[in-house]
């Protein structure tokens, strides 16, 4: 993949955008393992909770990376675009297929404790990638499809492509393939990161609108929840709604972050791929010890849920070969 001219450098506001993604990411699958568990109740405000982050912090990571994919990649050719698969099969296809053979395993002997069940091990890895990994499956294919934008106009074009087939996934067609699906439902989010970019949004300046978005989501949500509003476009809204609003805060706001989002930031892959793998087990031994202390575990689940993946990274980058499974691209560098 050829880079542009430009030197590249840290965009902060992407990095904390993930992190906010990440932690949410953390919070919905640790509270939703631990209601299924019986360890903590499952409640409305559980329940909207989950419904609410639901919308948003996916996409979130989405428009990231379709951001950073604009600003820093040219992919307008067929050479392009195989240097471009190339690296990205090796980016997400390593951690992906690590990490989804880990958390099948995982799921398979801790059975009885875990989030749910999975299903066959070549459906999981193939065609129905599990969570939190179907999202590195569901990006391969987005960078498979996306050329980026080599005008405003181009770029416009794409917004309505990728605002078509959100239409038609919302409307109920291309569901029988996943990877078609997946492709379907979250291209809008890709591009939308890109054409911010591409467009060169203003997103410093605006904090005032993003607090007053932020604000009429937390509203909205509990409106559509409480009032038992669901589907597919609602979910869309609210979740643009949102993406717009945390966003915009961040921008403004990311200078005001303290060291610990800096130090979240250089672990964010880590904890978003490593997570599931070390909460499961310490419920599952908790669990076998007769302890069902919902304080121990909210308190013992999170921190490990954060700090082993923190401590699992700085110990695989010891090693070439145990790091090539989290950064395969530092280690084999297709240029």
């Amino acid at each position: 993949m050829s880079e542009k001219t430009a030197v590249r450098t840290r965009e902060k506001w992407v990095d904390d955008v993930k992190v906010i993604a990440c932690i949410l990411v953390v919070l919905g699958h640790f509270f939703q393992s631990m209601t299924l568990a019986n360890i903590l109740p499952d409640n409305d405000l559980y329940r909207w909770f989950i419904t609410t982050i639901y919308y948003f912090h996916v996409p979130l990571f989405f428009i990231c990376s379709g951001y950073l994919y604009q600003k820093y990649s040219k992919v307008n050719s067929v050479g392009d675009w195989c240097k471009n698969v190339k690296k990205k099969a090796l980016a997400l296809g390593v951690p992906y297929a690590t990490f989804t053979v880990a958390t099948w395993t995982l799921k398979k002997i801790f059975s009885g404790n875990v989030n749910r069940e999975i299903g066959g091990f070549s459906e999981t890895l193939f065609l129905h990638p599990t969570s939190p990994y179907w999202y590195l499956y569901a990006l391969f294919f987005i960078f498979l499809v996306t050329p980026t934008f080599n005008s405003v106009k181009a770029a416009t074009v794409g917004l309505i492509v990728a605002l078509v087939a959100k239409v038609l996934i919302l409307t109920g067609g291309g569901y029988s393939v996943y990877a078609i699906s997946t492709v379907l439902s979250n291209e809008i989010w890709f591009v939308l990161g890109m054409g911010i970019c591409a467009f060169d949004v203003r997103l410093k300046g605006r904090k005032v609108q993003g607090t007053i978005l932020g604000l009429l989501f937390i509203i909205l949500s509990i409106v559509v929840y409480t009032a038992k509003i669901s589907g597919s476009v609602i979910s869309f809204v609210m979740g643009l709604l949102a993406c717009v609003a945390v966003i915009l805060m961040v921008a403004d706001f990311e200078e005001k972050f303290g060291n610990s989002m800096d130090f979240l930031t250089k672990y964010t892959m880590p904890i978003f791929l490593m997570h599931t793998l070390f909460a499961a087990p310490i419920r599952s031994v908790l669990l076998k010890m007769g302890v069902t202390n919902a304080v121990v575990h909210v308190v013992l689940g999170l921190s490990i849920s954060f700090a082993g993946p923190i401590i699992a990274t700085l110990i695989m980058k010891k090693t070439k070969w145990l790091e090539f499974f989290l950064y395969p691209n530092k280690i084999i560098n297709y240029k």
